[in-house]
């Protein structure tokens, strides 16, 4: 049970950056067991993040000897648990929050060590902790170092600001409004199911003769599942385009009444479509590693089909009606509506909803042609990674 509790906190701890300042100032504050030393923070801070310029790592022994901030360690060691998040262990103590709030732009970094877990808790000159993490207390010291250095220390180094300048940052409107939109590129697959608007009850006779051969339906089944790939991109998460390909396998819809058909062991077709979209989006933020963004596109198709056909064993050689069966355009052209929402953890993994309308067919002018107007509905889900940057 433990070290499922240990994934779960290493996944609230993954890319949760803090406010990095260039040749920074860091402070080890320590109850118990010292994790690791201050030599070893630093190395491992410029290790993992090589922008961070030269910081320097000190023994927060003043913290150490103040008896009431040691009455607030002692608080800390004994009440923290794995359910609770870093704002609930802030301080009450006046004293307490004066101190922190002098640390300006310095990092203090607790740590303790209770029932065999190594906590961690990130302060700066605001007056609740800002992280919490826990590891198994006999994990290489090194490597928590490491962990650490990465995960709370591991964006782009700010250059550290005069007082006027903190003063100023610090009327500036919160996190949830005043982060810069970003950037995103992201891959994704998924599967879904699509379906006909309407039922097609058509059946084919003597390999090519149906009641209307408007739409593709008449020919194959009219629902089946749907598999696709997806590359995309979009500007201050506002508008952005998708390249999709999507496919799905139909059944040929013979008529089994029809005795021509005993000689076919089996027919469908693969529907292959790209998909070329402009999408809009819009962000919102309930968690700082949660995004939700409900997004709308429109997009053009190139559809086309293949053909999987194979007679019995025992049949050497086709019927005429076989080798004049018909036969799919070489391509349909047509456009989707397409509203989602996307679920993004972390910033970088995502899962994504769709659900929507498409039509495609041949030209104005070749209305005679089969397949000159199919219209299906869609619903799908996706798994994808994001690449994001500002």
């Amino acid at each position: 049970m433990s070290k499922k509790i240990i994934k779960i906190i290493f996944l609230f701890i993954l890319n949760s950056y803090a406010e990095v300042w260039k040749d920074g100032e860091f402070l080890l504050w320590n109850y118990g067991k010292r994790p690791f030393s201050t030599a070893d923070f630093c190395f491992a801070l410029r290790y993992e993040n090589e922008k961070i310029g030269s910081p320097n790592c000190y023994e927060a022994g003043d913290w150490e000897r103040d008896t009431t901030v040691s009455l607030y360690a002692k608080w800390l060691n004994a009440n923290l648990d794995t359910r609770l998040k870093a704002e609930d262990l802030r301080p009450r103590n006046s004293h307490v929050i004066e101190k922190i709030r002098a640390l300006k732009d310095k990092n203090l970094l607790f740590s303790t060590v209770k029932d065999g877990k190594a906590w961690f808790l990130l302060f700066d000159e605001t007056a609740a902790p800002k992280e919490i993490a826990v590891f198994p207390s006999n994990m290489d010291s090194s490597k928590i170092a490491r962990k650490i250095a990465s995960n709370w220390f591991g964006s782009t180094p700010q250059a550290r600001l005069s007082d006027s300048e903190r003063a100023a940052k610090q009327k500036e409107p919160d996190k949830y409004y005043a982060e810069q939109p970003m950037h995103d590129f992201w891959i994704g697959i998924g599967t879904g199911w699509n379906r006909a608007t309407k039922t097609f009850n058509s059946k084919i006779k003597n390999y090519r003769d149906v009641e209307d051969s408007t739409s593709t339906w008449s020919f194959i089944e009219d629902s089946a599942p749907l598999y696709n790939m997806y590359i995309g991109g979009s500007m201050y998460d506002f508008i952005g385009f998708e390249l999709e390909l999507r496919k799905s396998s139909h059944k040929a819809k013979i008529d089994e009444t029809d005795n021509i058909y005993n000689e076919l062991s089996y027919w469908k077709f693969n529907r292959y479509e790209f998909l070329l979209s402009l999408i809009f989006m819009t962000t919102f933020t309930p968690h700082p590693q949660i995004e939700i963004k409900p997004h709308a596109s429109a997009s053009i198709i190139y559809s086309f089909f293949t053909e999987s056909i194979v007679l019995k064993d025992w049949v050497s050689k086709g019927s005429e009606s076989y080798e004049e069966r018909f036969n799919f355009e070489n391509s349909y052209r047509g456009v989707a509506l397409t509203l989602g929402l996307r679920t993004a953890f972390f910033k970088n993994y995502a899962i994504d909803l769709r659900t929507g309308i498409a039509n495609r067919g041949t030209s104005m002018i070749d209305q005679e042609k089969i397949g000159s107007s199919t219209t299906d509905v869609y619903i799908s889900a996706g798994l994808e990674y994001h690449f994001r940057w500002k």
